[in-house]
């Protein structure tokens, strides 16, 4: 779409119009707001970290597990590692409840307002098509009241601008559906990758067990 294309869609494309343009700087704000923290809040390269954890689990060393925990307090597989150590002391069914609650948390945290992504994707479409109805609409209106040398003209450039709100919209639309599942793939990445921390303290506290008891 030009740029003189865009103009007539402003000026010409009535409330669709106001309503896809309010749309996009939705799209916008939640974009940015969720690529941040998906991509770079919470994007941490965990494996060293983790090998160290694990060896002062074995060693029932759980304070300084904590400690190492707490250096990165943002780290999804931290979070819910540290929660787990916090609650192991009252029992095993105490800990796996820690553990799944703080997965819950990170859950959440993910997905939050990811579902608008999806509305936006699916509103910015049904908008255009909005605009192009109520653009045809004006136009054949226009055209019972127009004398038959405007009546070209008039039709040309009102089929013009109902095509450019159903162009907006469909760009918009794919672009929402595009960050969409760029950002549900990240977050079920983040996700598995707590669950798999929750997973593996507990393999790590039982096999510390183990080592106690045959100790």
């Amino acid at each position: 779409m030009g740029l003189q294309s865009f103009k007539a869609f402003l000026e010409h494309g009535g409330l669709s119009s106001g309503l896809i343009i309010l749309t996009a700087i939705g799209l916008l704000v939640l974009s940015i707001d969720r690529i941040a923290t998906l991509y770079m809040k919470m994007s941490f390269d965990s494996k060293a970290i983790l090998i160290k954890i694990k060896d002062t689990v074995l060693q029932r060393r759980y304070n300084q597990a904590l400690q190492i925990c707490n250096q990165q307090a943002e780290n999804p597989e931290l979070f819910v590692i540290r929660s787990g150590i916090l609650a192991a002391e009252n029992g095993r069914e105490a800990m796996k409840s820690a553990l799944s609650e703080a997965v819950l948390k990170i859950s959440h945290r993910c997905e939050t307002r990811l579902v608008f992504l999806s509305l936006i994707a699916s509103a910015a479409t049904l908008l255009g098509l909005l605009g192009t109805i109520s653009g045809l609409i004006k136009t054949f209106s226009g055209l019972a009241a127009a004398d038959a040398a405007e009546k070209s003209k008039l039709l040309g450039s009102g089929i013009a601008e109902a095509m450019n709100a159903t162009a907006m919209g469909l760009f918009l639309g794919l672009i929402a559906m595009f960050i969409h599942t760029l950002c549900v793939s990240r977050a079920d990445h983040l996700i598995a990758k707590a669950q798999s921390a929750a997973l593996n303290l507990c393999n790590w506290i039982e096999e510390a067990e183990r080592f106690k008891k045959h100790g």
